[in-house]
């Protein structure tokens, strides 16, 4: 099989491309990236690649370019980052190419979903945001509606904590692009069925994960599964979901005080005789940062709790997984639970294991088991707990 992935210079890419160059299934992997990040792809190639990896240079914006580098790949992943998640789909339906991304942050997951026709219509899946979360706690979501007759709710809780000592400034755990998205854009959650907006860091709760992660406070975070769960399964009733996230509280609390600035902001601030956008200086500022030395010490803990009825009876289900660096690939867990499930979605999708089509959240065409089975084989375990009260209570 033939895989592409698009921003494959880029951090979240790195695991990605690391699953696909050990995996035997996969015969060749094009990495699509800017022509100023040849260099880092050809290290890459060079590091780990295997003899699988083809370097096509081009600029994503650019749809004929776009074409042509990924001409042939069986399935592509857009690894660039959800603003550009719509222009990969176009080049992947033009090139009949099977597609996955990292999440669409709610406004643009359904932006995604109004192409599912013409998906479907060229016999081709798009599945809409398959990282950590959005991702794996879809999937973990519809193992559990799938025990039940009447889903009510469904509610993710999402923590992380980094134990590490390095002496970084800002040690970021994912995506700074999203990360700033998620502190400045309303939240939505979904309520007596239907959708309402919030302000950011709305409705904190105190979570009690297994340790290392431990009790923290998580918020109401703007994400793509608030968008796409309660569409997936209001025809079992789902009349209530939430996402919330606590990010390490060290590092919260520093972007906070970066926001509250306005480093969130896109516009022009003039500053002297040009004009720069303070996000993107931000961005660049922590891209140029020293990159950490040593081990990670960064984990995550992810709750998808669902709670409904079967054969008369009240059902709560909780799944849950703990996820940590994956020393093999010297990476921590966040990059790892993002970019592992990606690579993975991708074998599935060119190797014929995802067979619904049209342009689909995870919890709609992903086959829990299978996909699960191939989480564990690096790690990544699912647990279960059934809770429900005795019969005639």
């Amino acid at each position: 099989m033939q895989i592409g992935v698009v921003g494959a210079a880029g951090g979240m890419a790195l695991t990605v491309l690391h699953d696909l160059a050990e995996s035997t299934d996969v015969g060749k992997v094009v990495l699509v990236d800017l022509e100023v990040a040849k260099e880092k792809m050809e290290c890459r190639a060079q590091d780990f690649g295997q003899g699988k990896f083809v370097i096509a240079s081009c600029d994503v914006d650019n749809h004929e370019a776009l074409r042509s580098a990924i001409k042939g790949c069986d399935a592509v992943a857009n690894c660039t980052g959800h603003h550009r998640n719509l222009k990969v789909m176009e080049a992947c339906l033009a090139e009949r190419c099977h597609y996955t991304d990292m999440g669409g942050l709610f406004h643009f997951a359904r932006k995604q979903m109004q192409l599912n026709s013409a998906f479907k219509e060229r016999g081709l899946t798009a599945v809409l945001g398959m990282g950590t979360a959005p991702g794996m706690v879809n999937v973990m979501g519809r193992y559990a509606v799938d025990m039940l007759e009447e889903v009510h709710a469904f509610h993710i809780r999402d923590g992380i904590v980094n134990l590490s000592s390095a002496n970084t400034p800002l040690a970021v755990p994912y995506s700074m692009d999203t990360i700033l998205d998620e502190f400045i854009q309303p939240p939505y959650v979904f309520t007596d069925g239907d959708w309402v907006a919030l302000q950011p860091f709305s409705l904190p709760e105190s979570i009690d994960f297994p340790q290392p992660v431990g009790t923290q406070t998580v918020f109401a975070t703007i994400h793509s599964e608030v968008a796409t769960v309660p569409v997936s399964f209001r025809d079992k009733g789902l009349q209530e979901m939430s996402f919330k996230l606590a990010l390490p509280k060290i590092f919260e609390d520093k972007l906070r005080f970066l926001t509250a600035l306005g480093f969130g902001d896109d516009d022009l601030l003039k500053v002297g005789e040009q004009k720069v956008s303070p996000r993107q200086v931000l961005i660049e500022m922590v891209n140029a940062l020293p990159k950490a030395t040593g081990k990670p010490a960064d984990h995550k803990a992810l709750f998808v709790d669902v709670s409904g009825r079967k054969d008369n009876r009240d059902y709560f289900i909780r799944t849950e997984m703990m996820c940590h660096p994956y020393e093999p690939w010297n990476v921590g867990a966040g990059p790892f639970s993002v970019g592992f499930p990606v690579a993975l979605t991708l074998r599935m999708l060119a190797g014929g294991l995802i067979t619904q089509r049209g342009a689909l959240p995870p919890e709609v065409c992903i086959p829990p088991k299978p996909f699960f089975k191939g989480l564990a084989e690096r790690g990544l375990t699912v647990k279960v707990h059934v809770e429900y009260p005795a019969l005639g209570s």
